[in-house]
């Protein structure tokens, strides 16, 4: 920035150089004189041909014009800056008392092509002619204060225009209509300074400044305008950092900032702001986002002491899509380029430190003290997008809603979020909790209702290889945390859970039953319910509020399947609550209500080839040779009718415990592993 600053000095300060020398030669040797002494050593005087058409000085009333002036560029013949006419009046008398007294200057019809190309600037051969004859040392600093002052009054631009070209970024900049006022302008005196500024840019948009600054205490009032601003004019400013394709939409602000400029960090600065009609593409992604309306109002933001007091921020029609891909990419850092190396960033703030750019001493941050009145999102649509999984995943909530008045960094806030899902299903979303110190207060509630699990198929298929043919699916979460303590209440409701036939073709990442979980867990009216709650630090290094969810949900599952007999209609326990199969050690068969209990434990087995089935016989003593061929008979029964049922010889063993004389019924136990 100081670099720029400088450039601009440079150039003015030798345009003023010029017109200060047709003011003299005005003086000493009429205008005609002073006209052709310019034009004939113009090359001489800035390094470039310069043309003025006229020059009229009046020494006794101090008035100066200049009509026609011409710079050119280094051809010769392309025009780098010029205007219609120059019209001054100065107070000759006041230099008496030292005082450069200007009553008046009227630019009219300047005419600027700025040019960028690299580095390089098309008025670089200006500043190289001044350098050439500067002297290589540099003379010391004089820190005299001047007696001088310079007092400019009614300064104005008419009708200027200015056109400003990236070469690179094939930018181009088109400002017309550029009307500049500065009513009063005084250095080395203490006088208040103000300037208006108004323009339009070519690509639409209109831009209007105030500015005014008390050089006692230099205490500045910015205003600034802005309307219909096409945001496509900055796209090319922006394509080192993003690779956007277009970029569509509108803006109006209006913004102000007071302070002083021996302290910019605590000024304050107030902004009103519109943007509308975006949209942001990418030539790959296609395009990324959509926004009918943003509105912002912010009463208050002073950087350097952390305040943010904001009004009202309004967020209207937002579509976004943001998706995963296999190579470990996603929506964003395919959007953002990855070319800048971090030790060209560490240079570069080098080099802004060795430029007075950057503050080295540590500047103590204040708490955020941070109010926003009025939150409003509404028809938000956001999708995404799931491509690392075996069959793609695309999930799409719209018509987002969410609603939040008076949120602050002192004491409890609430907000709402209301959404829809794929299939017609709603989420609601109910928070409350203290934003500065968010581990001692935390409220959030999740209502998921109507979700249709075939819609979560692909991530089914990846985990368990097998996808959801059907099923409803609701969810219930309640989970607070009070002084680092989580405590979650998520409760789980479906209705008709169905799972298709397991995927040849996909590995999945985990072996849990859930197919015959999902059998046990299933009433009379195929509803599951399932209660999964949850506890922890947040504190912890290791708390990981998901990892506790699917750790709790996958205990419940091998619990469920391990443990089925209360779920499973018509099956009879032990003492410890494991499925048993009743026999009458004098038959030597078993009876329908037996068969009815095999298959209706053959069915889990038949539901998840992970799920072992253990049978082991437990009997009383007996010297009856009978009573053993009769076991011996009943098992050989059991294992064909197993496997006539479908259940594969390896997820069943069929054993015989050593007789105990406490054995109160005889029968099998029957457990199930995984």
């Amino acid at each position: 920035m100081k670099k720029l600053v400088r450039i601009a000095l440079i150039v003015v300060a030798s345009l003023a150089a010029v017109l200060l020398l047709l003011v003299v030669f005005g003086t000493l040797f009429g205008g005609c004189a002073a006209k052709n002494y310019v034009n004939s050593h113009g090359e001489e005087l800035l390094g470039r041909r310069m043309n003025v058409e006229g020059a009229g000085v009046n020494l006794f009333t101090g008035h100066v014009k200049v009509d026609g002036l011409t710079v050119y560029e280094d051809d010769g013949e392309t025009l780098f800056a010029g205007f219609e006419s120059l019209d001054v009046g100065v107070s000759l008398l006041r230099l008496i008392g030292k005082t450069v007294y200007v009553r008046h200057v009227t630019l009219t019809g300047l005419d600027v092509e700025l040019q960028q190309d690299g580095n390089r600037f098309n008025f670089a051969s200006i500043i190289e002619h001044f350098q050439q004859d500067s002297t290589e040392t540099e003379e010391p600093e004089d820190t005299v204060p001047s007696s001088w002052v310079v007092s400019l009054h009614d300064m104005q631009i008419v009708r200027g225009k200015l056109n400003y070209t990236d070469v690179q970024r094939q930018s181009h900049w088109g400002m017309n209509d550029l009307n500049l006022t500065v009513p009063d302008f005084t250095i080395g005196g203490s006088e208040n300074t103000d300037a208006g500024l108004t323009l339009s840019f070519d690509d639409g948009g209109q831009l209007s400044m105030r500015a005014a600054m008390n050089p006692a205490d230099n205490h500045f009032d910015l205003t600034v305008g802005l309307e219909g601003f096409a945001l496509d004019q900055v796209r090319p400013y922006i394509v080192n950092v993003a690779n956007v394709d277009r970029l569509h939409g509108h803006l109006a602000v209006e913004a102000s900032a007071s302070g002083s400029l021996d302290s910019l960090m605590n000024a304050s600065f107030k902004v009103k702001a519109n943007v509308g009609g975006v949209e942001l593409s990418d030539k790959d992604l296609g395009t990324v986002a959509k926004l009918k309306s943003l509105r912002l109002d912010v009463e208050q933001i002073v950087p350097g002491k952390n305040i943010y007091n904001i009004n009202k921020v309004e967020i209207d029609g937002l579509q976004m899509k943001y998706e995963l891909f296999s190579d470990s990419s996603n929506t964003l850092s395919r959007l953002l380029v990855q070319e800048v190396a971090a030790d060209s960033v560490a240079g570069d703030e080098e080099r802004r430190k060795d430029e007075g750019e950057v503050e080295e001493s540590p500047v103590k941050a204040q708490p955020l003290r941070l109010r926003l009145g009025h939150v409003a999102l509404t028809d938000i649509d956001f999708t995404f997008a799931d491509h690392t999984l075996p069959d793609d995943f695309e999930f799409a909530v719209t018509d987002l809603r969410l609603t939040a008045e008076n949120v602050s960094t002192a004491g409890r806030n609430n907000a709402r979020m209301l959404a829809t899902l794929p299939s017609g299903g709603k989420a609601i979303v109910d928070w409350e909790g203290d934003i500065s110190n968010w581990k001692q207060f935390q409220k959030l509630r999740l209502n998921i209702k109507g979700l249709h699990l075939t819609d979560l198929s692909p991530y089914m298929v990846a985990y368990f290889g097998m996808p959801f043919s059907d099923g409803v699916f609701s969810f219930t979460s309640m989970n607070t945390i009070n002084n680092s303590k989580l405590k979650g209440d998520n409760r789980i409701d479906i209705f008709k859970p169905t799972l298709g036939e397991k995927r040849s073709d996909v590995k999945p990442k985990l072996k849990l039953p859930v197919k015959a979980a999902l059998y046990v867990l299933k009433d009379k009216d195929e509803k599951v319910f399932l209660p999964v709650p949850v506890s922890g630090d947040v504190d912890s290094p290791k708390f990981n509020y998901f990892k506790l969810v699917w750790k709790t949900l996958g205990n419940l599952i091998v619990k469920v399947v391990t443990t089925p007999s209360r779920a499973i209609e018509g099956m009879k326990v032990d003492d410890n609550g494991n499925m048993f199969i009743e026999v009458d050690p004098d038959e030597r068969d078993f009876t329908s209500e037996q068969f009815y209990q095999i298959d209706k434990v053959a069915e889990l087995a038949k539901m998840d080839e992970n799920v072992v089935l253990e049978l082991n016989l437990v009997t009383r003593p007996t010297k009856s040779s009978k009573v053993e061929e009769n076991h011996e008979r009943r098992n050989m029964i059991l294992k064909r009718h197993l496997i006539e049922l479908g259940v594969q010889e390896r997820q069943f063993s069929i054993t015989v415990s050593e007789p105990d004389k406490d054995v109160k019924r005889e029968g099998y136990v029957v457990t199930t592993k995984f």
